[in-house]
């Protein structure tokens, strides 16, 4: 992947399997073609990007009066997800659940050092519950969050967990149900994220979704009125490893 105009290109290999997450990125000149350096991060920087691009969401989606985080999920991605978080919002309460509560638990113990109060909850209905924002970080094959648990009240849900084909954390009614769905890539979302089920489902266009370069780029959006309910369907691009 590169930037036009910049200085370098970048190629990742993303390797792991069971969960965990590794591989390395190699950095090349534009102009030489020269190797620059080899980044043996191990995922790290994926795991930074993914975070950086929910932060981001956050602070353009997010209810401005966010009282409440809802997690799911207790890995390494639910931890960046949360110290990204930092930057763009004082709410540091969270009702958290994973299917393991004993990795929940941890990262409870872990971030009460950096201001975090997570109560480690037994439902993931429970997570949701009066979450202004909901973090899913999970590599569930099925549905973890349903429509009726977010009605009433602005809300915006980050779904990071479906980033190949099959993966799924939301219902599809409600990214159905969505006042706005945004994308990193409406193309790779259709394909691998969370609206593959919503497009299959017949119940949501692709060309209904609106990508996160697009929102950005278009004053008339974000000026307009905030949305209620906001669905970020984040699957990764190869641009935010150059960025990052």
């Amino acid at each position: 992947a590169y930037e036009n105009g910049g200085d370098v290109f970048v190629t990742k290999v993303a390797s792991g399997g069971g969960g965990s997450n590794s591989g390395l990125v190699m950095v090349f000149s534009q102009r030489t073609f020269r190797p620059e350096a080899i980044l043996l991060d191990e995922g790290l920087l994926t795991e930074v990007r993914t975070a950086a691009a929910g932060a981001l969401a956050a602070r353009l989606f997010a209810p401005p009066e966010l009282r409440q985080i809802g997690l799911l999920g207790g890995g390494m991605q639910a931890k960046f997800q949360l110290q990204m978080l930092a930057a763009v919002t004082p709410c540091r309460r969270v009702k958290a659940w994973a299917r393991t509560l004993g990795k929940v638990e941890s990262l409870a113990k872990e971030l009460a050092a950096e201001g975090w109060q997570i109560e480690v909850v037994a439902s993931a209905e429970q997570a949701c519950s009066e979450a202004g924002l909901i973090l899913t970080t999970t590599p569930s094959r099925e549905p973890l969050v349903h429509a009726s648990w977010v009605q009433g009240r602005p809300v915006l849900i980050t779904a990071i967990g479906a980033d190949s084909v099959g993966k799924q954390e939301l219902d599809p009614t409600l990214v159905a149900a969505a006042d706005l769905v945004v994308v990193d890539s409406r193309e790779q979302c259709v394909e691998r994220g969370e609206l593959q089920h919503a497009v299959k489902a017949g119940l949501k266009s692709a060309a209904s979704a609106v990508e996160l370069g697009e929102w950005l780029a278009d004053e008339r959006r974000r000026s307009g009125a905030r949305p209620r309910l906001v669905v970020f369907d984040s699957t990764g691009v190869a641009v935010q490893d150059v960025k990052i």
